[in-house]
């Protein structure tokens, strides 16, 4: 069995999709179809359900895709290892990241990385803390830079503290309680709340939050990205929690910044597989706790 069609597979079971697998492995449609269909001959059994909406995978299709990411994810390691070896300092990561990253500058920190490191290929793909978490535990991606959620990092991951965000009120500039040096979160218990995504742990870090103060905020909308909430802010929709770095980077005329008495704290940090053996992710990791502790 080839690796390259273990390739072809994960990528169809990713996209639902042979021409979209194609597409992402370089090659012809035809010529990644008939060697799926070669591999499903061989075995004697079907790994996916095709219909005309696109294809789903069958329980031994799942059963495969699982086994496959280990081997490619192996593969990659063991080939990183031969090149430390050989004195190189070359190989691929795959990174994780959510929206939010500007308490360790996450993009002077790559930058850095890979000015060091040109022959380390890096390919980035942004979701919330909590999916990263899954596409880690299912080897999709080597390492992620996500916020340290409310209960404790699943057994199986590493976690390596980076940095702190804290959290301000994003207001109308008009609203009565600006120009104060501090408010209290439970002074709006009947505002209008534009929240972050439940899948992000910022949501739960500020419900909580909001329920410490003594009331149940009225989410009126929810958002992923920070540019958005405070466009829905200037526009009247509500008001906003956000990163203090947010206020000084992306500024609107008609929002106002509000410090919180109780600060919410947001933990920022990496987090990788224990049992993930590469010298490339060893050195991406030493690399994020030595910017972090310097920058």
């Amino acid at each position: 069995m080839d690796l390259y069609v273990m390739e072809y597979i994960t990528a169809v079971a990713d996209s639902g999709s042979f021409s979209a697998a194609a597409e992402k492995c370089h090659v012809g449609q035809s010529a990644l179809s008939q060697q799926i269909s070669k591999l499903e001959e061989q075995f004697g059994i079907k790994l996916f359900n095709r219909n005309p909406r696109g294809v789903s995978l069958t329980d031994a299709g799942e059963c495969f895709v699982l086994r496959a990411r280990e081997i490619l994810k192996r593969t990659a390691s063991l080939e990183s290892e031969m090149a430390e070896f050989a004195g190189l300092k070359k190989g691929n990561l795959t990174l994780g990241i959510i929206t939010s990253l500007q308490c360790i500058d996450f993009g002077g920190f790559l930058s850095a990385f890979c000015s060091t490191y040109p022959d380390i290929t890096v390919n980035i793909l942004q979701d919330g803390t909590f999916e990263l978490i899954k596409l880690l535990d299912d080897r999709r991606i080597d390492l992620a830079f996500l916020n340290k959620p409310i209960e404790n990092i699943p057994a199986g991951l590493e976690y390596q503290k980076l940095g702190e965000e804290f959290y301000s009120l994003a207001v109308p500039d008009d609203h009565p309680l600006v120009g104060r040096n501090k408010v209290s979160l439970s002074e709006f218990k009947d505002e209008h709340f534009i929240f972050h995504q439940e899948n992000q742990v910022a949501s739960e870090l500020c419900l909580a939050a909001c329920r410490a103060a003594g009331f149940e905020p009225d989410i009126v909308c929810r958002v992923s990205n920070p540019a958005t909430s405070l466009s829905l802010v200037q526009g009247g929709l509500g008001i906003s929690f956000l990163p203090t770095e947010e206020f000084s980077s992306r500024k609107l005329d008609g929002v106002a910044e509000l410090m919180l008495e109780d600060p919410i704290i947001k933990e920022v940090g990496a987090v990788w597989r224990k049992d993930a053996a590469s010298p490339v992710l060893k050195e991406i990791i030493r690399f994020a706790v030595e910017w972090a502790e310097y920058n």
